[in-house]
């Protein structure tokens, strides 16, 4: 009673914020993930934001230093287990050197050291992050900025839409590609707004954690306006870290935002098809499975204070061969995904499900709640409070297990000393629900905190005008 009460409390808590006042409701992942993207904007597969310098050359180097503990948590396998208590140090810094050398011609060059110490644990990678040459038509056209095509060849980052497919995996050591891009971006008339990717490459180590395979397809996008949005994509996958040859999975996608007034709504479907090794059988498997998400964001201003409120449903299939151990043919993946709408702890690692004791959850739906506040502390300074709650329900489990998993409530606070230093503190509490109780025989709840400083350094030579 004690336990649902709590939980029940920090909802309330939430509810109670966003009526009253709030920053952006990035939860943490995200808040940490979209600080590191801003800091590091040229390296993402977006490129040059528009209200960026334009500059010959840029050199710099980014990154973050974490501390964090965790109760009742073992990080390095995501693993619940009661009474078992940890904390470690990570590292992430990146050194880059970009080089815009004519108006049809980028190189990117990015190094990577990753690593962490603790938990009688230690790590450390170094090695080629991006290295990439990016070939542009020189006909730009001077009223988009856009350049078609655009050809790009190397080591990169696949970054699309809300990264709840593919994204960068920017809170820890990134994910990475030796790939091929090809833009297409039209330059007459309605064909303006249409954006066409086609990609193909394979997993670059060490960033893609021993997954081994390749990576093909393409991602359409119709943009009529600035705040909205139409996307369709595909993508055939056969990245695993156990792979069987005719082991590949396909991703057919649709994506839609658009605005109005104070509200953003993003929705989100995703249909799977392809083949699964089943080890129970020995053969591969038809893949049948599907996933989604929508989000409802509303920003508003509270007595001069900036506010945003965050409603989201996301889901993904699952069923009862695989909570039996069967086959996991049914279960939906987001195999890439750099997505904060699972939580900040990782307890849930996608929408696929999770294992607790030897027991299996199949599928996940989550529903979440998220409120903030931003306060300027100065001319160009501000500190951000975020609160976020995501409540946890499988979709298959065994005969005489419940299918509640429990509540998440992620509590952040980010000063941003400048555009290119942020410090973050987090603490998030995982409410374990009965399905814990079931599967572990325990009702303790996971503890997870925090102290992030997301930092970057760069120096850059200028140009008069566009490139």
């Amino acid at each position: 009673m004690l336990k649902m009460m709590l939980a029940l409390f920090s909802v309330l808590l939430i509810t109670a914020g966003s009526a009253a006042a709030a920053p952006e409701v990035l939860e943490v992942k995200k808040e940490a993930a979209r600080g590191l993207q801003r800091l590091e904007e040229q390296s993402n597969d977006g490129g040059e934001p528009p209200e960026a310098p334009f500059y010959r050359y840029k050199v710099g180097v980014n990154g973050f230093l974490r501390g964090e503990g965790v109760r009742n948590f073992r990080l390095p396998e995501a693993n619940y287990i009661p009474g078992d208590s940890e904390g470690r140090f990570l590292y992430r810094a990146k050194p880059y050197v970009y080089w815009h050398s004519n108006n049809y011609l980028d190189i990117h060059l990015e190094g990577q050291g990753y690593g962490y110490a603790g938990g009688n644990r230690h790590l450390d990678e170094y090695s080629l992050y991006q290295g990439f040459v990016e070939a542009k038509s020189p006909d730009k056209d001077l009223s988009t900025g856009k350049s078609w095509p655009a050809l790009k060849a190397g080591r990169q980052e696949f970054v699309y839409g809300s990264s709840f497919v593919l994204g960068a995996d920017s809170f820890f050591n990134g994910l990475t590609f030796d790939a091929v891009r090809l833009r297409v971006q039209p330059p007459w008339g309605i064909l303006k707004n249409i954006t066409l990717d086609l990609l193909g490459g394979r997993y670059a180590a060490p960033s893609a954690d021993r997954k081994k395979g390749n990576l093909a397809g393409g991602y359409l996008t119709y943009a009529p306006a600035e705040d909205s949005s139409l996307d369709a994509y595909f993508f055939r996958d056969t990245g695993s870290e156990d792979h069987h040859e005719g082991e590949y999975l396909n991703i057919h996608g649709f994506r839609s935002t658009g605005a109005v007034g104070i509200f953003a709504l993003e929705y989100e479907a995703v249909y799977e098809t392809g083949r699964l090794f089943n080890p129970n059988t020995g053969v591969n498997e038809n893949i049948n499975a599907y996933g989604g998400h929508v989000d409802l964001t509303g920003e508003f201003k509270v007595r001069g204070f900036n506010n945003q409120l965050f409603l989201s449903v996301a889901l993904g299939s699952g069923d009862k061969e695989a909570a039996n151990g069967i086959s996991a043919r049914g279960e939906f993946r987001n195999p890439n995904n750099d997505t904060s709408l699972v939580g900040d702890m990782n307890v849930v690692g996608d929408l696929s499900g999770i294992d607790v004791g030897g027991h299996r959850a199949s599928g996940m739906q989550v529903y979440t709640l998220g409120w903030g506040i931003d306060i300027p502390v100065g001319l160009k300074r501000n500190l951000n409070l975020t609160a976020t709650a995501r409540k946890f329900t499988a979709d298959s489990v065994e005969d005489g297990f419940s299918r509640d998993l429990g509540l998440e409530t992620d509590f952040t606070l980010t000063y941003r000393m400048s555009k290119d230093l942020s410090f973050i503190l987090g603490f998030d509490r995982f409410f374990t629900g009965q399905f814990f109780r079931d599967a572990a025989g325990s009702d303790k709840d996971i503890d997870y905190g925090y102290a992030m400083l997301v930092f970057n350094y760069d120096r850059i030579k200028r140009i008069q005008k566009r490139i």
